[in-house]
């Protein structure tokens, strides 16, 4: 038996920029040779201009939850006994000396005896992650903790305001909790038996990041794209 709890609605932030326009002109410039060079030729710093720098926001989906499972498992297990034990009763069953044969025999302890005993165990897992998606539904390494401490309020109505330069999610929100849930799930344990799961979906967060796209020409009207995280002062 298995039980989902959340709900689909994302709360949607917007984040702030760290940069501002002359400081992303200025990370571009440091690295627009490198964006053109090739192994065999290195072009001049004048030789590209840059043609256009926008500011876009991209949407990342963050998603945190928890999943928790009680079952139970059918396994075996060997204890040791004193070796004048020749069979073990436990509720009526019997369980009989495990036999040494050949060169083993001589290798375990002289004065024990094993039995193998076919038991079952009631095993309780918690088990708590979060997943992080572009806005192409591409799962980045994006820390829920980490971004959250950067989230300011931001006027949302700046995704009003820029709506042509608004990158929305194209992975759906269903999407994204399916591959949150077989992330926090653990493979399949062997011999289960009355399993009771709980997934529980503690938020969804629709995170909207500034992003610089700068078009660059350069030799022989080549086109490269420079994109810059403004947030984390990271180029892409």
């Amino acid at each position: 038996m298995s039980k989902m709890k959340y709900n689909s609605k994302s709360k949607i932030i917007v984040l702030k920029p760290s940069l501002d326009y002359d400081e992303i002109v200025d990370m571009v410039e440091s690295r627009k040779v490198k964006l053109f060079q090739t192994l065999l030729q290195k072009p001049k710093r004048s030789d590209i201009h840059i043609h256009s720098t926008k500011l876009f926001f991209e949407a990342f989906l963050l998603l945190s939850g928890k999943y928790t499972a009680d079952f139970i498992r059918e396994v075996d297990h060997t204890i040791t006994v004193d070796k004048n034990v020749k069979e073990l009763i436990i509720d009526g069953q019997t369980y009989p000396i495990l036999q040494k044969k050949g060169v083993l025999s001589k290798l375990g302890p002289s004065r024990k005896n094993k039995v193998r005993l076919d038991v079952q165990e009631r095993l309780v897992i918690e088990n708590e992650d979060d997943i992080a998606f572009d806005h192409h539904g591409k799962e980045v390494n994006l820390s829920y903790k980490t971004t959250a401490k950067l989230i300011e309020k931001y006027p949302k109505r700046i995704l009003d305001d820029n709506k042509d330069n608004v990158k929305k999610p194209e992975i759906t929100i269903d999407g994204a909790i399916k591959k949150l849930v077989s992330k926090l799930k653990k493979p399949a344990e062997s011999g289960i038996k009355s399993l009771k799961e709980d997934v529980k979906i503690n938020e969804i967060l629709e995170v909207y990041v500034p992003i610089y796209e700068s078009r660059l020409i350069g030799p022989k009207k080549k086109i490269k794209l420079l994109r810059i995280d403004a947030v984390r002062k990271k180029i892409l």
